[in-house]
């Protein structure tokens, strides 16, 4: 495979053609140095097989603080620390680079020092949205001397090379690139090539002359900045060669400009794989150096298939990374099944979106990302007969690390398939099967006893007799009484999910008798065979529902049916009470179902008070006392998941060592469910 073969960047020889991304934590000490819990999270991306790690954001001035835990290389007190990561990384034969960057008007300065940021043009941040300053020419001789001598430092550290930030119209060299933030009339203006690029000119030359001309740079830097008064998608092939002689050893080519919500570095499945191919391809024509590139290489299929079908160099991958640190290696041993991959789910945006401050990045996938220390699979030293009720993703992630550990393992559910809720969750959000594959692979691959098709009760477990017991048998769905909830036009999520399962409640009494009748006789193959991709499928051809429906409800599940029933042309209408649809995911992706929302014509209204369902549709009640009908075939009641914890109850009165994870305990959606299955296999 291409993405094995070892490749050089200057001096630099790198064992594989795989590059981990520069990725905020926000793991970092106080005092900008790296923490323990940062190095054991970057060393286990190293035992994993990358060739290359980029570290996070090292800021080339100490006032110049990027993130409330970020790091610098601005002083030579924090050379010692960054040795000791790199001494820590370079064990096991990966190579490392910090990237290097002034934040411009990214920086934290007026909230730790109470003074301006600085960019190229009076302005204001694209994330944080604080006010920054132009800086004026007799300011940029100690700028361009910091990065050299943070770039000096970073060698002093034992890096093998820095990565110079300068892309995304961020930061201080990729806002001086950029006209959308550069407005100077002056030499450092954006009018012209050659002004534009002064700056950044001035900083290679003096970082190759004070850290070695032999010290590798890699460029991080747009393709295209895809917005109107940006760069345009030809403009940095036109800008590499000069750079390349200027002394940029390689090229790292991302593409967009940055905003609150990283919308287009970051990007949701709106966006194809190697969205920034075409602008690397470009670059790599006329320059002499290796091309690297970004931008949803989520597989290693796909980043293989870039390599042998392309022209570019190297691979770079972020949350793939988050997802498996092991990736690398299970490539190398051809292992493909047994891939944790990303879902695209956001979720470690979304984690440091939280207040105070000072949140930390984590991954919905893979609990362990940035808690290696803690969860490090360590082999049991009492082994244990462990029961595991309900094979659900914190069931099914239970079991795995139990089995690991080296537990003996049961893993029971009343469904005749693995899966759980999740079965449901990635028929109407498909990223999501990529992690039910991996949970399935997993499970049936170890030595886990899985019976499925078994309800268990006390009985059950009183006959087993487990040393412990992990229930993670999910949440029970309560609805709203809304006046006419029982109408025949009416299905709940509970009567949808019974469908799916090939069952027959009382709920049905409202659905075709050649429905009923089917169900009745295939409901145990439905239950055994139905996947992700078959119901899909089977909703492509026929839905129990009519051309207009409304979906009370607005909560992940719900946006997330509402998106899959206007895909199949329903006219749908969703409707929350709250102020807020998706309330318990984070604003990185609620906005990124809103766009997809709005691109399918579906209408939302919040903060609504239901007055009544009729045959007609659903009556909601105005401030002012005014009815107004939303009319529909359909009405879907979402329902809301709450804590369903009797059977857990019943275990703990009857005095076994009893654990609830997952939606057992209340909604907490793919991270919820991983986390604790995750932490509570690996305390037992």
């Amino acid at each position: 495979m291409k993405l094995l073969e070892a490749i050089n960047i200057g001096r630099m020889q790198i064992k594989n053609r795989m590059v981990m991304a520069a990725m905020t934590t926000n793991y970092a000490n106080e005092d900008q140095s790296p923490s323990a819990r940062l190095q054991d999270y970057l060393v286990q991306r190293a035992k994993g097989g990358v060739g290359l790690i980029t570290v996070e954001v090292c800021t080339v001035d100490v006032r110049q603080k990027y993130q409330p835990q970020s790091m610098s290389l601005g002083s030579d007190e924090f050379i010692a620390a960054h040795r000791q990561l790199t001494d820590a990384i370079h064990q096991y034969g990966a190579k490392v680079q910090p990237q290097i960057t002034h934040p411009g008007p990214e920086s934290m300065i007026s909230v730790y020092h109470g003074e301006m940021s600085v960019g190229p043009s009076h302005g204001v941040a694209a994330c944080h949205g604080m006010p920054a300053r132009e800086l004026a020419i007799e300011e940029f001789d100690d700028i361009v001397e910091s990065y050299a001598q943070a770039s000096r430092r970073a060698r002093e550290a034992g890096y093998d090379g820095i990565e110079l930030h300068a892309a995304h119209a961020y930061m201080l060299l990729g806002c001086f690139l950029s006209p959308l933030k550069n407005k100077r009339a002056d030499d450092y203006g954006a009018d012209t090539v050659e002004n534009r690029t002064r700056l950044l000119l001035r900083v290679i030359h003096r970082i190759k002359a004070v850290a070695g001309q032999d010290f590798p740079i890699t460029l991080r830097i747009s393709g295209f900045e895809r917005v109107p008064g940006g760069r345009d998608s030809y403009d940095s092939a036109v800008l590499a060669p000069i750079l390349e002689r200027a002394g940029v050893d390689a090229f790292h080519v991302s593409g967009g400009i940055s905003d609150p919500m990283v919308s287009q570095m970051i990007c949701g499945p709106e966006y194809q794989y190697g969205y920034n191919l075409p602008e690397a391809e470009a670059i790599k024509q006329v320059v002499n150096v290796p091309v690297m590139v970004v931008g949803r290489f989520l597989d290693p299929e796909f980043a293989e298939h870039t390599l042998q079908n392309s022209n570019v160099d190297m691979i770079v991958m972020g949350r793939p990374f988050l997802a498996d640190p092991e990736l690398p290696n299970k490539v190398a041993r051809k292992e493909f099944d047994s891939i944790r991959r990303c879902i695209s789910c956001q979720n470690c945006i979304d984690s440091m979106f939280l207040w105070p401050m000072d949140a930390k990045m984590n991954c919905a996938v893979n609990a362990a990302t940035g808690r290696e220390r803690e969860l490090n699979y360590q082999v049991a030293a009492h082994k244990k007969h462990i029961l595991v009720i309900g094979a659900g993703p914190a069931g099914m992630e239970a079991a795995r690390v139990a089995a690991l550990r080296g537990h003996r393992v049961t893993l029971m559910d009343k469904r005749r398939r693995l899966g759980g809720s999740l079965v449901l969750a990635s028929t109407v959000h498909s990223d999501n099967e990529r992690f039910l594959n991996y949970l399935k692979h997993q499970v049936r691959h170890l030595d886990i006893d899985i019976r499925l098709g078994e309800a268990v009760n006390l009985n059950t477990v009183q006959t087993l007799n487990p040393d412990e017991v992990i229930v993670a048998t999910g949440a029970k769905l309560q609805y709203d009484d809304i006046p006419g909830i029982t109408s025949k036009n009416v299905l709940t999520g509970s009567l949808l999910r019974d469908l799916a399962n090939g069952e027959i409640s009382s709920e049905a009494a409202s659905l075709p008798s050649w429905l009923r009748f089917g169900l009745a006789l295939s409901g145990p193959i439905i239950d055994r065979h139905l996947s992700p991709s078959r119901l899909r499928k089977l909703a492509d051809w026929w839905l129990p529902l009519g051309k207009k429906v409304v979906i009370i409800g607005g909560d992940l599940a719900a946006i997330e049916l509402a998106e899959f029933l206007a895909a199949r042309k329903r006219d749908v209408h969703l409707l929350e009470k709250g102020p807020l649809i998706a309330a318990e995911i984070g604003p990185k992706r609620r906005f990124e179902h809103e766009k997809r929302l709005e691109k399918l014509a579906v209408r939302i209204n919040t903060r609504v008070n239901y007055s009544a369902i009729t045959e007609s549709g659903v009556e909601i009640s105005l401030d002012n006392g005014d009815i107004r009908l939303i009319p529909a075939d359909s009405i879907l009641l979402a329902g809301e998941p709450v804590a369903d914890s009797t059977l857990y109850n019943e275990l703990i009165n009857a005095g076994f060592s009893c654990h609830a994870v997952g939606d057992v305990t209340g909604l907490g959606l793919i991270v919820k469910a991983t986390a604790e299955g995750n932490a509570v296999a690996q305390r037992l």
